[in-house]
């Protein structure tokens, strides 16, 4: 019971290092004025500190939490207006999902020419996102593990890094002030739909839990939350100063992935992986802004929507710059739903379970 109670104080302890490094890390960002401050910081500071070798680490439940908040910040998005544009994305959709198929291709035969990986491998790693799917279900069928995250983790490196450069290009956005402390609103709005917001998130982490469904933690908040605001019953949205906590876990939890990874790893895969995310990014890109010309939107939410990076990534990037929250969200999951749909039926051709690198 003692060795419990000492293993559960350790991986707290460690919990609130990671936190306050991330947190040192957005707010000398914030300082800096650095876009994208609380993300980028967070990652910075507790990706180097992980590559000299410092014990970091956030308790998977924390993410969980973190899962919930931007589930339900992305849920928000859904007003009544937004909701009659719905019908609208069908253009941006059939486009992000042929860019996911030119992507993926493109990073597999890059990771299985060049990175000499199995098939398998570079299959899951190659994949335009997913990665807590990807990762469950790399031993099963005989893939490194290892490899597939440093990939993945290289990939949305270089897409948060890149992301502010190309989104300044596109429009007048402030990447920078958005979440400075000076600048944040008080925790106010009426108590009841505050109350609202707390019950979808409660129900959603609870049923995330019991429903086996991909992304569960963020999409089950973010269905709840979205239906109360559609229906014009809720208007308020989670309060910054929560976005934030949110925003620093991401980025942490982005940072601590390089634990345990020497520097000759990151020169083998990641270097590959990150290139790979720079030609995607500018790919991205350019794409946003052919859509933009033939769909009629704005260019900066395509580009969000197209970037091949994680769900709840370029959601709280997405919510953090105020740029179509709801739009991101519903085109990275469909990204996520078609993955999972198809990844079992690649992999049967690729792979035999239980052989690895």
């Amino acid at each position: 019971m003692s060795q419990k109670i000492s293993g559960r104080a350790s991986t707290l302890l460690i919990g609130l290092a990671t936190l306050a490094a991330g947190l040192t890390g957005g707010l000398t960002f914030t300082a800096l004025s650095i876009p994208l401050p609380w993300v980028l910081g967070s990652f910075s500071a507790t990706g180097l500190l992980s590559l000299f070798g410092v014990r970091l680490a956030l308790p998977g439940s924390w993410r969980g939490y973190a899962m919930v908040i931007v589930g339900t910040m992305l849920g928000a998005g859904f007003d009544p207006e937004t909701v009659k544009a719905i019908p609208g994305w069908w253009p941006s959709l059939v486009i992000m999902i042929l860019l996911s198929i030119a992507f993926f291709f493109f990073a597999f035969l890059v990771l299985r020419t060049w990175a000499k990986m199995t098939p398998a491998t570079a299959f899951l790693a190659a994949m335009p996102g997913g990665l807590s799917v990807v990762s469950v279900i790399a031993e099963t069928y005989g893939a490194d593990p290892r490899r597939v995250v440093l990939c993945h983790s290289a990939r949305l490196v270089a897409l948060l890094v890149t992301m502010p450069i190309l989104i300044h290009l596109l429009g007048d956005y402030d990447l920078a002030g958005a979440s400075r402390p000076g600048s944040l609103p008080p925790i106010d709005g009426p108590p009841l739909d505050l109350l609202l917001l707390l019950g979808c998130a409660i129900a959603g982490y609870f049923l995330g839990r019991v429903m086996k469904v991909p992304s569960g933690l963020l999409l089950i908040p973010l269905i709840l939350s979205a239906f109360v605001h559609s229906l014009g019953v809720v208007e308020a949205h989670v309060p910054v100063q929560i976005s934030i906590v949110a925003q620093i876990i991401i980025g942490a939890n982005v940072g601590v992935r390089f634990v345990g990874y020497r520097l000759r790893d990151i020169l083998s895969d990641g270097w590959m992986s990150a290139i790979i995310g720079l030609v995607l990014s500018f790919s991205t890109f350019l794409a946003a802004l052919a859509a933009s010309e033939v769909t009629g939107i704005d260019a900066a939410p395509l580009l969000l929507s197209f970037l091949p990076g994680g769900a709840p990534e370029m959601g709280v990037v997405a919510v953090a710059l105020h740029i179509a929250p709801a739009m991101v969200a519903c085109h990275h999951l469909v990204r996520v739903a078609i993955m999972v749909a198809l990844i079992p039926l690649g992999l049967k051709h690729l792979a035999k379970p239980g052989k690895s690198d």
